[in-house]
């Protein structure tokens, strides 16, 4: 009986560092997967305790087995549970729990937990810098040149924005209203301003030379169809130098849902753009 209870603890104790792995690490497996893999990493343990190198060849066997045997992703993915084992084991000495003043169950569910809210707490503020860092990746400064004027303009590109011009099949970027206001040509402004996207209507009511270069644009959203102006622009430049295909830009009042400091949300088409610069980038 005694055999079985730290087999189980053990157990309990793989599954909790499996399942920070799995989390942050590169490969996702099913929550029974991870079980066995838990299973397979505390048996030899308990049964030679005192190996240095069984605990080495349980741990690579565990990892194995939780993650399968592609060289590049075990190896990320184990690094991440080794990680996390370090992390854990690093909280766990922190609980001043003396064995023998406190019932036998209650501190092995109290060193559980403590793991287990430890490697939560790392897990997400694992991601959180994960998430920013590829935030950051899709983020650029830009030169856009519209209206005879050039202005400098923080985008960030979105792979869910897909929408297209429809005659011409040009991709559409949002940018905010606030970012090029100062640059809008008084004879635009105006017309701008007093339109109405609730209504189809026309372009009459805009000058011949700016007219010219404008498209209605039928955006969809959680709340229903509207309309929206489009702007060709001359000329968009990254600042890597790679420039972007001819399109269109919407100018948006709105800027709630930008990410923080940009002030325009570019086409998925643009992520072309970043992801050759990011791979000059590595490639020096």
């Amino acid at each position: 009986m005694y055999g079985e209870l730290i087999v189980g603890i053990n157990m309990l104790f793989n599954y909790i560092i499996l399942s920070f792995a799995n989390k942050v690490g590169p490969i996702q497996a099913s929550r029974g997967r991870l079980l066995l893999a838990s299973f397979a990493g505390a048996l030899p343990v308990v049964v030679f305790p005192t190996s240095a190198f069984v605990i080495l060849l349980s741990f690579l066997g565990m990892t194995a087995c939780a993650f399968g045997a592609a060289s590049e992703k075990w190896r990320r993915s184990a690094s991440m549970a080794l990680i996390g084992g370090l992390f854990a084991g690093g909280a766990l000495t922190a609980i001043p729990i003396r064995f023998g003043a406190v019932n036998e169950t209650l501190w092995i569910l109290a060193y559980a937990s403590a793991a287990y809210v430890s490697l939560a707490y790392m897990r997400k503020k694992w991601l959180d810098i994960r998430t920013a860092s590829q935030l950051a990746d899709m983020r650029a400064s830009s030169m856009l040149r519209i209206w005879g004027a050039e202005m400098e303009v923080e985008v960030f590109v979105d792979s869910g924005n897909a929408c297209m011009e429809p005659l011409s099949g040009s991709p559409v970027h949002f940018v905010s209203f606030q970012a090029v206001e100062r640059h809008i040509p008084e004879p635009l402004r105006q017309p701008l301003l007093d339109w109405n996207p609730a209504q189809t209507g026309s372009l009459a009511e805009f000058p011949d030379p700016y007219r010219k270069t404008m498209r209605l644009i039928r955006l969809m959203t959680v709340q229903g169809q509207s309309w929206a102006l489009g702007f060709k622009f001359d000329q968009w430049m990254l600042d890597d130098g790679e420039m972007l295909q001819p399109g269109y830009i919407v100018l948006t009042q709105n800027d709630r849902r930008y990410p923080e400091g940009a002030a325009a949300i570019l086409h998925r088409s643009a992520m072309e753009s970043t992801n050759r610069e990011r791979r000059t980038r590595h490639a020096v």
